[in-house]
């Protein structure tokens, strides 16, 4: 007992609509990020751009002021505002200014006015907070200082507070952060939408399917642009339902075809079977009083109606070795000796029939020389019982030229087969005529075994039609240079 074989991994088939979701969502949000990060960094850079243009200025305002001698005081009051914050350090080292610039351990009331005048100091002591006063703010960590020389030991700071650019910038990453989440609920919505309706079509083969399995066999999708990918996809399976729909009526075609062969072969094995009881019981009753020339007879009916069964047996057996395959045995002969050898031979059995043999005198083909004389002697048996007295029978043999196929025609001056059973007399147990007996054309399997063994060899035979007669054409492939195979078609 073999061991089974590895089991064939499962098609995975994730959520089409989740992936194709997510994926879009992913390629909004990664543009929006950048969207984002590119408006931080345009508007930071513009914002700080311009902080540095009015430090600038105030720096040169600044120079102007020292060049034209003016006060400590004025200093402070014409440099500050607009994010520029001033402090003046004296020489005897008073501070004046904005007070949240005051260096770390600086006392806070260190100012012109002396220390008791200084607002942020509280009874605690410097640096205390005061009730009531808000307290000196730091410059932001982004700011730019500015430190000049004022003369006589005075030393000028002036700072380009960043803060207001920070809260901007804050505050517009909190705004672009929560249009970031609308625009993903929104394009959520949206894509979820579309996706459904462009899938549509998905829906619409799954619920053709459903019919095709309930029993509609004829339901398809028929798309009206093809070239479109589920056009495509829709097209593929309209012509996989097509080739299942074919393969299933041409099983049931084959089904129905099998059933009518067992029936008629049936009854073809049924009448010399009941021919040799009837003869065995006659003889059984007769016994030893039978009179020699009646029980001569009687064996010779027996013997004849055992061969006719053994014929019928051995044509279908033939029938099965050419569907599975071997019923030949291809080697290099030569066809126009075996069709002179099946005219000799029908010469002999019809001398009141006009037997002759014409064309190439030689004909190579790769083929069984014994199925291909089985296959001529059918013909000329066939061409001989409907031939009338006096008629003739004419075999045309054709080599293989340009093309790779040599042939032979077998044509008689009989009743001309119409156009209708042209075909369906290849068919198995069919015959043109009613009648059943011998010869009349036996049991009607030789022409289905003859072009069953044509097939085999990669040929055909076929009838072609002839109003003065019936002719059947037999080709087959030709031997190679080689003398060991065809030739290449």
């Amino acid at each position: 007992m073999t061991a089974p074989g590895p089991r064939p991994a499962a098609t995975r088939t994730p959520s089409l609509r989740r992936r194709v979701t997510a994926a879009v969502l992913g390629a909004v949000a990664v543009l929006l990020v950048l969207v984002v990060v590119l408006v931080d960094v345009l508007l930071g850079a513009r914002l700080e751009s311009d902080l540095d243009s009015r430090l600038a200025d105030r720096v040169t305002q600044a120079r102007q002021l020292v060049a034209a001698g003016a006060s400590p005081e004025d200093l402070v009051s014409s440099l500050s505002g607009q994010q520029i914050r001033v402090r003046v350090t004296t020489a005897d080292g008073e501070v004046l200014g904005d007070p949240g610039l005051n260096a770390p351990g600086t006392p806070p009331g260190r100012d012109r006015d002396g220390p008791g005048d200084d607002p942020t100091t509280g009874p605690a002591g410097p640096g205390a907070p005061v009730p009531g006063v808000r307290p000196p703010v730091p410059p932001d960590r982004a700011s730019r200082t500015v430190t000049l020389d004022a003369g006589d030991g005075t030393r000028l700071e002036l700072v380009a507070d960043a803060a207001d650019v920070t809260q901007v910038r804050t505050g517009l990453r909190a705004v672009l952060a929560g249009s970031v989440l609308l625009t993903l609920l929104v394009a959520l919505g949206a894509v979820s939408l579309v996706v459904r309706t462009a899938l549509r079509p998905l829906d619409r083969m799954t619920a053709l399917a459903g019919r095709i399995t309930a029993g509609e066999r004829d339901a398809r999708l028929r798309p009206d642009r093809p070239g479109t990918d589920l056009g495509t996809a829709a097209a593929a399976m309209d012509g996989m339902l097509d080739a299942l729909t074919d393969a299933e009526r041409r099983a049931r075609e084959e089904a129905e075809r099998t059933r009518v062969f067992l029936a008629d072969a049936a009854h073809e094995l049924r009448t010399p079977l009941s021919g040799i009881a009837a003869v065995a019981e006659s003889m059984e009753r007769s016994g030893a009083d039978d009179d020699p020339a009646r029980r001569a007879r009687r064996l010779e009916l027996l013997l004849g109606e055992t061969r006719r069964a053994a014929r019928l047996v051995t044509d279908m057996l033939d029938l099965a070795r050419i569907d599975g395959g071997t019923a030949v045995r291809p080697v290099g002969t030569d066809l126009a000796a075996l069709a002179r050898a099946e005219t000799d031979r029908a010469g002999v059995l019809a001398p009141g029939l006009a037997v002759t043999t014409a064309g190439a005198p030689a004909a190579p083909v790769h083929a069984d020389p014994q199925a291909v004389s089985r296959i001529l002697a059918n013909l000329l048996d066939n061409a001989r019982r409907h031939t009338p007295p006096g008629g003739r029978i004419d075999v045309t043999v054709t080599a293989a030229g340009t093309g790779a196929t040599a042939s032979v025609a077998v044509r008689n001056t009989g009743t001309p087969i119409p156009d209708d059973d042209r075909e369906r007399l290849f068919d198995r147990l069919v015959r043109l005529q009613d009648a059943r007996d011998r010869d009349s054309g036996g049991a009607g399997l030789g022409l289905a075994i003859a072009r069953g063994l044509a097939r085999a060899h990669g040929g055909d035979l076929t009838c072609p039609p002839d109003g003065g007669g019936a002719t059947f054409v037999l080709t087959l492939p030709a031997t190679g240079p080689d003398g060991a195979g065809p030739l290449p078609s």
